[in-house]
């Protein structure tokens, strides 16, 4: 199965959780698939830097690549 991210995988999270985490980069430590096979659905466990939490997981739709990140400051205003 097809999965966007990787353990190993880091990531920042986004939307309305990533007021939590500001500036964070974390780490994919598995990958839990859902039973519907729709991959946006998908939940991954991650490792914070300096965050003691135990299984943190969360939805496909609420992590992206960290290559994204800044991609609006390139932008001429």
């Amino acid at each position: 199965m097809n999965h966007r991210f990787k353990i190993g995988d880091r990531v920042r999270v986004i939307g309305i959780l990533a007021d939590f985490y500001p500036g964070k980069i974390v780490t994919v430590v598995a990958v839990r698939p859902h039973e519907t096979g729709i991959t946006e659905l998908d939940h991954y466990l991650i490792e914070i830097p300096d965050v003691e939490m135990g299984d943190t997981a969360f939805c496909d739709f609420q992590l992206a690549p960290t290559s994204t990140l800044n991609a609006h400051d390139s932008e001429s205003p």
